[in-house]
């Protein structure tokens, strides 16, 4: 817009024309800018309000509504979302604590499902003294010294009755100079001496057909020392077994006597450690497939003995996943990255492995070193003969262990091992009922021996599953039910809301800053006008009007925009018709 000044015009006199550029605008100040943006989010709700589904929001927000009105929504709207914050905050603790149910899954789960648990049978003296002398040539064959052979026995005796945690035979060894063969594999001397398939088994069935039983036992290692195993995957011919038989381990769908595993075990005390004077029998271990160790059954000897088995599964549902181990007190057997998984080298979580893997750490934590023969091969340096004393300086240590919490439960006399040990989130568990029958000596006569028979109870077992009371499927449920109730919404209401404010507020703030900086980039560079001046003397309209264009373009042929250009013109149209000069 053009700027006027008034043209006074005397005869005789100079005239001067002038042109005034349109000002520029005045700053905004700070409080007008928060008005101008105030307004602008105003209208902006506006918009969402006429729109949104949010029961309240369409009310609260409306064009039409009186202040009073607004008010009063506001209040129940906001008492609402409040109130749906607050159960809410219910649900997510009811759903952090992870409560656990356990319901009977099945009742009548058939017992050819499952393998037939792995029978280890030890006998309780664990060597055969008759191949002593063997042992004597073999590791000592230069040695003539009365002392270090009688040493050499001394150890053997040591061995004849020791088990994890029962080290105290080799407290015989005080004072004894046993560095004088620590050359000697001790492990390998036990192995040549203990008993060997054919003269401890004997008679075995299995479902009532016979089978030579060093075709299906083999020899393993196990907490109690050497043993034999029925239907093990421990040992290399187990595995071998596998490879050959598809059914292996096998498994057997009827219950009730000789439906199982029968066999003969053979005891000869003549062939006993003659410094040894125990209670003759041998030790029955029922564990399931993959497990290194579970404490025996004794079962005497000279007796017929029933040993029925009734198994127990517990699994817990994938959806525990999503609990830390600690929290379910279970361990599944793929979760290595569980601070809670522990397991011997090479072996899946079992609870019974990760007790023995921690046994084995406190036996190298006192001694510095393991006893092979009763863990699989692994990392630890084996015991020599100058080791076995501190082993039976440590023995009450070793023998007893307990439970981390336990100690505000129990008295316990002994330091003992503790170990943090969950059980695995599957677990096939056996309730065993050991039934031994003395015979009469007639019928025994000059031999010892134990008749087994091993079998299961019923031909169906019970499944029990635990899964979570409240998981996040309910926790969904619950939260799409409060906001029906509470505030009316659905996912879609909350998917508007989410759009409105992270797709339009950002848009229409970006849109405001961008055209602020438009007009402010074209206010700071836009040149500095400079108001043409024109004297001339009175003329005639058309003569002052060629002359004032012609000064105006020799002045400033660059400044002038088109649409001061255009303004000029206006000026011209407006000056010339009025008439606001005379001629003399």
């Amino acid at each position: 817009m053009l700027r006027r000044s008034p043209i006074r015009i005397s005869p005789g006199s100079d005239m001067k024309l002038s042109y005034f550029p349109p000002p520029k605008p005045p700053k905004t100040l700070p409080h007008q800018q928060l008005h101008k943006l105030a307004q602008a989010s105003w209208q902006l709700a506006l918009r969402f309000g006429k729109r949104t589904t949010i029961h309240g929001l369409d009310r609260l927000l409306s064009a039409r509504a009186s202040r009073w009105e607004r008010f009063v929504w506001l209040c129940t709207f906001v008492s609402a979302f409040l109130g749906a914050v607050y159960v809410c905050l219910i649900l997510s603790a009811r759903y952090n604590d992870a409560n656990f149910q356990t319901v009977v899954d099945s009742t009548r789960y058939p017992v050819y499902r499952i393998p037939f648990p792995v029978i280890t049978i030890c006998n309780r003296n664990r060597l055969n003294w008759e191949r002593l002398p063997q042992a004597k040539a073999r590791f000592m064959p230069n040695v003539s010294d009365i002392e270090q052979l009688d040493l050499f026995e001394r150890i053997l005796g040591g061995y004849d009755e020791v088990y994890f945690g029962n080290f105290q035979s080799f407290e015989r060894l005080r004072n004894q100079p046993t560095q004088l063969l620590n050359y000697i594999n001790f492990s390998q001397v036990v192995d040549l001496m203990t008993w060997r398939c054919d003269e401890l088994l004997t008679d075995c069935l299995w479902r009532h057909f016979v089978y030579n039983c060093c075709d299906i036992f083999s020899k393993r290692r196990s907490k109690n020392g050497l043993c034999w195993a029925f239907n093990s995957l421990e040992t290399e011919e187990g595995r071998r077994m596998q490879l050959l038989d598809p059914l292996w381990p096998w498994r057997t769908g009827s219950a009730g006597p000789m439906s199982g595993l029968s066999a003969r075990v053979l005891i000869q005390p003549a062939k006993h450690y003659p410094g040894r004077h125990n209670e003759k029998g041998i030790d029955v271990m029922v564990t399931e497939p993959f497990v290194w160790h579970s404490n025996p059954y004794f079962i005497p000897a000279n007796t017929e003995t029933t040993l029925e088995i009734e198994p127990v599964i517990y699994f817990y549902d994938n959806d525990t996943r999503s609990v830390r181990s600690d929290q379910r007190q279970c361990v599944f057997d793929d979760e290595r990255n569980s601070d809670d998984f522990k397991s011997l080298q090479g072996y899946v979580y079992m609870i019974e492995n990760c007790q023995s893997e921690c046994h084995q750490e406190y036996l190298v934590r006192y001694c510095n070193c393991t006893v092979d023969l009763f863990f699989p091969p692994g990392q630890y340096r084996s015991c020599r003969a100058s080791d076995l004393l501190c082993l039976a300086e440590h023995t009450d240590k070793l023998r007893y262990y307990h439970q981390p919490g336990e100690v505000s439960y129990v008295r316990n006399h002994n330091e003992g091992m503790v170990c943090k040990c969950f059980r695995n989130c599957y677990s096939l568990n056996y309730i065993n009922d050991v039934r031994p029958a003395f015979l009469p000596q007639d019928i025994y006569g000059n031999s010892s021996y134990v008749d087994l028979d091993v079998h299961y109870r019923f031909e169906t077992i019970m499944v029990y599953r635990t899964s979570l009371v409240f998981d996040w499927v309910d926790l969904m449920v619950s939260f799409g039910g409060i906001a029906g109730l509470f505030l009316g919404c659905s996912l879609i209401s909350g998917m508007e809301l989410a759009y409105f404010l992270c797709i339009e507020v950002p848009a229409c703030g970006l849109d405001g800053l961008r055209r602020h900086w438009r007009a402010r980039r074209q206010m700071d560079t836009s040149p500095t006008t400079v108001t043409p001046v024109l004297n001339f003397r009175q003329n005639t309209p058309s003569q002052l009007m060629e002359h004032y264009i012609m000064q105006l373009k020799a002045e400033q042929p660059q400044q002038l925009t088109q649409k001061q250009k255009l303004n000029f013109q206006r000026w011209q149209r407006l000056t010339f018709s009025n008439k606001h000069f005379n001629d003399n």
